[in-house]
């Protein structure tokens, strides 16, 4: 296990999958997003402290979780969320289960499934004049897991989104293209929280488009807080 501290708040920690069953985990134990999820990062922190002889406040520690195709992850995390713009942001909270090579693999899965692909010409229809749209796509494997999301989802103005299922899972899908910083964050935190992953891609959204289920058109989570 490495740890190292790359700026002021900001640290990496190298661990493999090997060390992770020595404190008592295992890789599915960290993909689930739940109690056993949480329970490891905060055991992350303590020894991230006592290595590098730091002390966490009490503030919103944000993490990204990269896993490699060796199965050795590698853990980012500060304690406030990043300073800069929207994309980075989203990338910075989010890029583990955006980018990291299990999600895509996942993704393949569900292509797969379909036996087909999503077609590359549709992404051009997510753009607004030459800036790509930004679209997140949240999984959940149960309609309960949505509706419990929504509950908690802070009053503020939502980015439009709206929900369908595909092969038994549920996508909230969200365009953040739009969105201020700071509604990025509210909403990363309750993302972490109950979606099982995360995806990001136009073509992504065009692909649930067509081959998946239409459950609510607009204003998903809006009208599940009023269940």
């Amino acid at each position: 296990m490495e740890f190292s501290r790359d700026e002021k708040n900001v640290i990496r920690c190298k661990i493999t999958e090997e060390e992770i069953e020595d404190l008592g985990y295992t890789i599915d134990d960290l993909i689930q997003n739940g109690a056993r999820s949480q329970e490891f990062m905060n055991h992350i922190f303590d020894l991230a402290e006592d290595e590098l002889q730091i002390k966490f406040g009490k503030g919103i520690k944000t993490v990204r979780a990269d896993l490699l195709p060796d199965h050795t992850l590698t853990l980012t995390f500060s304690e406030n969320p990043p300073a800069g713009n929207l994309v980075d942001h989203i990338k910075e909270v989010l890029g583990g289960l955006m980018g990291s090579a299990l999600g895509q693999e996942k993704w393949e899965e569900l292509v797969a499934k379909q036996g087909t692909k999503a077609n590359p010409k549709e992404v051009t229809e997510e753009q607004t004049g030459t800036v790509p749209r930004i679209v997140l796509l949240l999984a959940f494997e149960e309609m309960d897991g949505v509706f419990r999301f929504a509950k908690q989802v802070p009053e503020m103005e939502l980015p439009f989104n709206d929900l369908y299922k595909l092969d038994d899972i549920y996508f909230l899908m969200l365009d953040m293209t739009n969105c201020e910083d700071q509604s990025v964050r509210r909403l990363s935190i309750v993302m972490d929280e109950y979606a099982t992953d995360v995806f990001a891609g136009a073509e992504k959204r065009a692909f649930i488009h067509e081959h998946g289920k239409k459950i609510l058109a607009e204003k998903a989570i809006e009208t599940l807080k009023q269940i």
